[in-house]
């Protein structure tokens, strides 16, 4: 019996759920663990509310940052599980004057002609050196088939999930009148509220890797909030109020 329609009308997006049902029904037959490809917040969000996975599903993508995640499927909690299949790779230009950026990478790797979810989060430092995550299903052709990012050689290698160069942050202070999602925002990417409230609604904010459509949401420390388009911010801390009642937070901006 298809389900998929008590949860959306959307086509893509009841394909996404089939998708993981079927290999919910696998791990129940093969009493093994398994995992989709890289999913996008938004694809772990639907998943997330679907009852029928409920206690079967979570989400890894590699580091604790990552917004791309494969979703694990297990039935039993002493299933067979060989781990997730994840390969990273790390590279920079032979050349030293080179500048890259994310768009550069993704579009050199979608250019093998692979789909998009065999690669997860593309990291990359200084303009120049980056690393990515890859589907084991395709690694071994991305090794041997990705030889330049724009112009620039390269020589891709794998690294140990050990070596992941994180994402630089700066520390930031703003003040807002409220630890809504819609004040932060606008305070974090430079937007009006109203223009940060009309963004969230329609789906371009994630809270903690998953979309959320309610700019009242309230937020707290530790909350990692990500708007498409504009980046990617973490509150640290929330301090006192100004004479005027507004909060002062501290914020982790990546960069």
């Amino acid at each position: 019996m298809d389900f998929t329609a008590k949860y959306t009308l959307n086509d893509d997006e009841k394909i996404v759920i089939r998708k993981i049902n079927d290999l919910l029904r696998k791990s129940e037959k093969t009493y093994s663990a398994l995992y989709s490809g890289f999913l996008t917040p938004a694809e772990q969000t639907l998943i997330s509310h679907v009852d029928e996975f409920f206690g079967s599903i979570s989400f890894t993508g590699g580091y604790d940052d990552a917004e791309r995640r494969l979703c694990r499927v297990c039935t039993e909690e002493y299933a067979e599980d060989n781990g997730a299949p994840i390969v990273l790779y790390s590279a920079e230009p032979t050349d030293s004057s080179a500048i890259i950026s994310h768009r550069d990478v993704l579009g050199s790797l979608m250019g093998l002609g692979i789909k998009r979810e065999t690669i997860g989060d593309i990291l990359v430092k200084n303009s120049r050196s980056f690393q990515f995550f890859c589907h084991t299903s395709v690694a071994e052709f991305v090794e041997l088939n990705l030889k330049k990012i724009g112009h620039y050689r390269i020589f891709p290698k794998r690294s140990e999930l050990s070596e992941i160069v994180g994402p630089e942050r700066a520390a930031v202070s703003i003040n807002v009148s409220a630890m809504r999602l819609d004040c932060i925002c606008a305070e974090c990417f430079g937007l009006s509220r109203t223009k940060a409230a009309e963004c969230i609604k329609k789906g371009a904010v994630s809270v903690n890797w998953l979309v959320c459509d309610d700019p009242s949401k309230e937020m707290k420390s530790g909350d990692k909030i990500s708007m498409r388009g504009k980046g990617k911010v973490e509150i640290s801390d929330i301090g006192g109020k100004s004479k005027k009642g507004r909060l002062f937070v501290n914020i982790l901006k990546y960069v």
